[in-house]
């Protein structure tokens, strides 16, 4: 009798273990889910931004690189060690935040 109690509770704790797991995993994809739900958006965004990026035309720039070339060896070292290419980089991405934060709908384009 006593085997047969021991052998019904193992049972039971097994079934409730197995639905203790079930949980856990029905929980994990929620969670991912969930997850990939808020991450879809953004990717794609991202892949029309990187499309309309590399859609840009500059060669018509592309004479005025070649002169930075001419330019002297120190100046051109000069001009590194005051940070000028990040400079401009950074103007540049301003620029480009105004412009795109100004394309948003019940906002002013001149501001």
């Amino acid at each position: 009798m006593a085997a047969a109690f021991t052998m019904l509770l193992a049972k039971i704790a097994a079934v409730v273990k197995w639905f203790g797991d079930l949980f856990v995993k029905v929980f994990v994809a929620l969670w991912d889910l969930i997850r990939d739900a808020a991450c879809w958006p953004f990717e794609q965004v991202m892949k029309i931004a990187v499309s309309a990026v590399q859609a840009i035309d500059l060669s018509g720039i592309q004479p005025y690189v070649s002169q930075a070339g001419s330019l002297p060896a120190e100046m051109l070292n000069i001009l590194g060690l005051l940070g000028l290419g990040t400079c401009c980089s950074i103007i540049v991405a301003a620029i480009s935040i105004r412009l795109i934060l100004q394309l948003i709908p019940f906002t002013r384009l001149g501001s």
